[in-house]
C-alpha cells in the first residue's frame, strides 16, 4: 500500500506537469542505455501450497532461496525520454527490456523443508517508468541528475515445470513460461557530458524495487508473490532536440 501511494503521487506530479509543458518553451532529450553491470536479489516467495513436512495443511507458505542472487543476463537495454518544463525539472518516461536469472541453489520453506536442487529460472520482460527528474547545475561540461519513477514490469518466468502436475520431465526444468507483473518505484541517478566532442555520453544507475504477482510456478500452482530488488549500471548516449 505504501508503494502504491508513492506511485500515485509520482503519477499526479508527472501528469500535472503537462499543463506547464504546453505553454513553456521546452527541450527534448532521448537517452539510449545499455547495462554493463547489475546486481540484485529475489526476496522470498509466498503462495498457496500443498502440505509439506513441518508445515502441514494446504495454506499460504513462504520459501526462500538459499542463494537469492539475481543476475541480469545477456542484456538490459533502455530508452528514456526527457521533457523539460522548468530550468531544473524534467518529465522522464522510459522503457527497459531485460532478462534476470537466479542461480542453481536450494529453496527452504518455513518449517524447515528444503527443496534441493532448485534449478535456476529467468524473469524476462519490459519495465515501463514514469516520473520527475531533477537536474543539478552544470559543473564544467558535466550535468548530473536524480529521479524517482513509478515502475511497472510485465513479463514471463521460465522453467516452471512441476512434474506432480505436468506428469513429465524434471522439477524446475522447462515447462510453460508463465506471466508475472510487478509494480514499484525506481530511484535513479546519472551524469552526462553536455558539450564538446563527447556531448551526450553518460553513465547512470537505476535501482528497481518491485512487488510482483505471478501465475503458477513449480509447486506454487495457484500463484505467488515475491519482491525483486535490482540495480542496473548503464552507459548512456543522449540526443538533444
Amino acid at each position: 500500500m505504501k508503494k502504491l501511494s508513492i506511485i500515485l503521487f509520482l503519477l499526479i506530479i508527472s501528469l500535472g506537469s503537462f499543463a506547464e509543458i504546453v505553454s513553456a518553451q521546452s527541450s527534448n532529450e532521448v537517452s539510449f542505455g545499455a547495462t554493463v553491470y547489475a546486481n540484485g536479489r529475489l526476496v522470498s516467495a509466498s503462495g498457496m501450497h500443498t502440505p509439506l513436512p513441518g508445515n502441514l495443511g494446504t495454506n499460504v507458505k513462504k520459501g526462500t532461496l538459499n542463494d537469492d542472487t539475481l543476475t541480469t543476463e545477456d542484456y538490459a537495454l533502455s530508452v528514456d525520454y526527457f521533457r523539460k518544463f522548468t530550468d531544473n525539472l524534467y518529465l522522464n518516461a522510459g522503457i527497459t527490456k531485460s532478462r534476470m536469472t537466479t542461480k542453481n541453489t536450494k529453496a527452504t520453506f518455513v518449517g524447515g523443508y528444503v527443496v534441493t536442487p532448485f534449478p535456476k529460472f529467468t524473469f524476462k520482460g519490459v519495465t515501463l517508468d514514469l516520473g520527475p527528474s531533477y537536474r543539478f547545475n552544470s559543473t564544467n561540461n558535466l550535468t548530473s541528475y536524480v529521479g524517482l519513477n513509478a515502475s511497472y514490469f510485465s513479463g514471463k518466468v521460465t522453467d516452471t515445470n512441476y512434474p506432480t502436475v505436468s506428469g513429465t520431465g524434471t522439477y524446475g526444468v522447462g515447462g510453460p513460461e508463465t506471466n508475472v507483473t510487478c509494480l514499484g518505484f525506481n530511484p535513479n541517478i546519472g551524469v552526462f557530458v553536455n558539450s564538446g566532442f563527447l556531448k551526450g555520453l553518460g553513465v547512470s544507475a537505476k535501482s528497481n524495487n518491485l512487488d510482483c504477482d505471478g501465475d503458477s510456478f513449480r509447486s506454487f500452482t495457484s500463484g505467488y508473490k515475491t519482491e525483486i530488488k535490482n540495480t542496473l549500471y548503464q552507459v548512456n548516449y543522449r540526443l538533444f532536440f
